[in-house]
């Protein structure tokens, strides 16, 4: 249990710092390359990319697990705090709406993407891909996640 625990409060930020190094190692591969060897490695501009967006997609999660996402809370400030609580519930859903359905077009999207390959690496496009249905799991999980431990409670406390 503990190490699930651990899991569960680190994974977004584990999987960020190694596809931040990854990313960070490749760049500074393909820099050498062009400078001191004077031949560029075909490969890290493509392993770059996919690191960055995998990265960008983990961080999503990350920002929905802790609450980290831009919010315009003028209106929601001046409400009483149960109609404040209510909204926030709310938006929940929605974000859980839209996430339900970015992990279920991401599926789609995996099996449409798996006939080709990248062109530098030769990786499965469906496994390049795979991360925004990833992502989309993730999200719908931590909000799940977010509601049932603080929105909700904090729903219920308020008067």
């Amino acid at each position: 249990m503990k190490v699930l625990k651990k899991l569960n409060d680190n994974f977004e930020r584990w999987c960020m710092m190694i596809f931040f190094s990854a990313l960070f190692i490749i760049v500074m591969l393909g820099i050498i390359s062009r400078t001191i060897f004077n031949s560029p490695f075909t490969w890290t501009e493509e392993a770059a990319r996919l690191a960055f967006i995998w990265l960008i997609f983990m961080g999503i999660s990350f920002g929905t697990k802790y609450d980290k996402h831009i919010n315009v809370t003028i209106i929601l400030d001046r409400l009483p705090k149960k109609v404040s609580a209510a909204f926030t519930i709310l938006w929940d859903l929605v974000a859980l709406a839209v996430f339900v359905w970015v992990s279920i077009y991401g599926v789609k999207y995996i099996t449409y993407m798996a006939g080709s390959y990248t062109f530098a690496l030769r990786i499965n496009q469906g496994l390049t891909t795979a991360i925004v249905a990833i992502s989309g799991i993730l999200n719908c999980y931590r909000i799940i996640e977010k509601m049932v431990k603080i929105h909700v409670p904090a729903f219920k406390e308020v008067k």
